[in-house]
C-alpha cells in the first residue's frame, strides 16, 4: 500500500525543520539522546545553507556535550554557534551560547573565563526574558 510520503517525500527543508524540532524536545527531556539528532541537523543545515538551523543545531549539540561532561567539545561547538548567531544578529542565541560556554568554563575550573563569559552574557538588555525561555538551562540549575 502506498502512502502520501511515498508519492511526495518530504523536502530536505521539511526534514531539517522536523529533526530540529525533535532535537529541541529531546534536549529538554533526554539531553544525551539529542546529540545524535543535533549532529544530523547540523549537517543538513550546513549543506542547505540554513544559517539559523545551523546555529541551533550547533547549540543543541554543544549543550548535549555539556550535559555529557565533554566541556572542551562543548566550548568549541558553542563558540561556533555563537559566531553564527552573531552573524544573524540573534541576541537570544548569543546570550544562550555565552551562558552555556560560561558553564563549561566553570566545570573546567577556569573561574576567570567563566566570569568573563557570564559578564558578556549579562550585557544583553533582555537577558531576564532570555533566561525565562531557556528551558535547557533549568537542568543545570537543578543539578
Amino acid at each position: 500500500m502506498s502512502t502520501l510520503t511515498d508519492a511526495y517525500p518530504p523536502t530536505e527543508r521539511e526534514n531539517l525543520q522536523q529533526l530540529l524540532a525533535v532535537a529541541w524536545l529531546k534536549l529538554e527531556q533526554q539531553p544525551l539522546e539529542a546529540a545524535v539528532l543535533a549532529r544530523r541537523t547540523e549537517h543538513l543545515a550546513r549543506r542547505s545553507g540554513n544559517n539559523r538551523a545551523w546555529a541551533q543545531s550547533l547549540f543543541i549539540w554543544g549543550v548535549c556535550s555539556l550535559y555529557g561532561g565533554d566541556n572542551h567539545e562543548a566550548i568549541v561547538l558553542l563558540s561556533r554557534a555563537l559566531a553564527v548567531y552573531r552573524f544573524l544578529d540573534d541576541e537570544q542565541g548569543q546570550w544562550s551560547c555565552l551562558k552555556a560556554i560560561a558553564l563549561a568554563w566553570g566545570y573546567l575550573g577556569d573561574a576567570v573565563q567563566a566570569l568573563e563569559t557570564h559578564s558578556q552574557a549579562n550585557t544583553f538588555k533582555r537577558q531576564a526574558e532570555f533566561a525565562g525561555k531557556a528551558r535547557w538551562l533549568r537542568w543545570f540549575a537543578n543539578n
